[in-house]
């Protein structure tokens, strides 16, 4: 039972004087786990210019109705390595990782921002909420995690929790998504633990967790909603759950419908009250609605109704190159229009009803939004997009020197970055 204290009007002075010690306690508590912890061996250096608003401002714009921002012509910036599989990109700054190391360097200009190396190997990045959030791997798996401020590289939050030894990362704008194997959780903004699904890695509630025997392959959230797909032994389909992203008790997960849907299907999309799956069917695509043989998208709702819309084949969920690993859609989110990269095409969805509403052939990576309109990435460059239509205005070309691999493009501050590789590239208007 929570103690209630007295109004300011009311309290007296000696509550003043039992609140104080409550939290010097605290702090000294705090003080002594600090020093007891590997803290004191982390290279952790601030920033002595932090990122600036002006650093910011086309990224925050974004989403006008316009493309007079977007430039004609690009030229390289800079130019690094990272080990991380994803691009980061927060605040006008971009994330680049090299073993335990984490550093953020100016969109504009690729001088280090701030850096922070921890004794741990990393699991992953993810920035949200105007922080970059590492995800460490200590002795209790990967469930060490570290906020910093994105423009000044401070500490903001951390949390030291059981998980999973790999685990793929996934988010909105209200939550980081922890997927492994045997379970799926989302932490909040200040890294508190919202929802837990799957094995529990501390028993303390048994038997509030069904389908323990099966095996997460993928997953994603947008607001109220949490969307998992699993495998489960000894069954030719494939268990997907809408679930709520803050039940009452967390790790008793609260569901708002589950479906039984086909083998080799992977979530590729999700909005406020429906979530899309792939179906790779046997390779080619659908003629109809009705055809449930070829490959197709099923829209799947909390209400338990779904509608099956014909898809061309993706080579990213190709069945016979895939071998059960976690798959991590390459997703983009803005206010007109919801898309993914299936390897071969950007398909946009509606955003209220989550229906295909355009694909634009020849992509080599996921879209980024920015101006009024979808950057893509293909073969000779950028190209621009109406994400009304799906219409191609024009194509900004660019020279990626004989690499012809898939493209991560992300938009930071004034600068387009994108990831061939292990290489992030900077473009921008003009050489600096």
């Amino acid at each position: 039972m929570s103690r209630r204290f007295p109004s300011p009007e009311r309290a007296r002075r000696s509550d003043h004087m039992a609140a104080a010690a409550l939290v010097a306690g605290a702090l000294a508590l705090g003080g002594i786990t600090w020093l007891g912890s590997d803290a004191r061996n982390v290279d952790h250096r601030v920033a002595s210019q932090p990122i600036s608003a002006s650093d910011k401002t086309l990224a925050k714009a974004g989403e006008d109705n316009n493309d007079q921002q977007i430039p004609q012509q690009l030229h390289e910036l800079w130019s690094a390595q990272t080990d991380s599989p994803d691009l980061v990109v927060d605040q006008g700054g971009v994330v680049l990782t090299a073993d335990s190391k984490t550093t953020m360097v100016r969109g504009d200009s690729g001088e280090e921002v701030w850096h922070y190396d921890a004794p741990e190997k990393l699991c992953g990045v993810a920035a949200n909420w105007e922080k970059t959030n590492l995800f460490l791997h200590g002795p209790k798996g990967c469930g060490q995690v570290v906020a910093l401020d994105s423009s000044t590289g401070e500490y903001r939050h951390t949390r030291d929790m059981m998980a999973s030894n790999t685990v793929a990362l996934f988010q909105s704008r209200d939550s980081i998504g922890m997927l492994a194997p045997s379970r799926t959780e989302l932490l909040r903004y200040d890294l508190v633990r919202t929802v837990e699904v799957g094995e529990k890695k501390t028993a303390v509630k048994p038997n509030k967790q069904k389908y323990l025997e099966c095996t997460f392959t993928s997953a994603l959230t947008r607001k109220e909603l949490l969307a998992t797909a699993q495998t489960c032994p000894d069954k030719d389909t494939k268990l997907v759950r809408l679930l709520k992203t803050k039940p009452e008790d967390s790790d008793v997960p609260e569901e708002f419908h589950e479906y039984e849907v086909p083998a080799g299907s992977e979530l590729v999309g999700i909005g406020l009250d429906h979530a899309v799956i792939y179906v790779p069917g046997n390779g080619t695509r659908a003629k109809d609605e009705k055809d449930y043989k070829g490959s197709r998208f099923q829209i799947l709702d909390k209400q338990g109704n779904f509608k099956q819309i014909p898809a061309d084949p993706a080579p990213l969920l190709d069945p016979h190159k895939r071998q059960g690993e976690l798959f991590s859609a390459q997703t983009a989110d803005s206010a007109h229009a919801m898309s993914w990269f299936d390897g071969k095409r950007v398909v946009a969805f509606k955003p209220s009803t989550m229906e295909p509403r355009f694909q634009v052939e020849g992509a080599i990576g996921p879209a980024a939004p920015m101006g009024g309109r979808l950057l893509i990435p293909m073969q000779k460059g950028i190209g621009v997009v109406d994400w009304s239509n799906g219409a191609l205005l024009r194509t900004i070309p660019v020279d990626r020197k004989g690499y012809t691999g898939p493209v991560t493009l992300r938009l930071a501050g004034d600068v387009l970055v994108e990831k061939r590789g292990k290489s992030v590239v900077a473009l921008g208007r003009e050489t600096r």
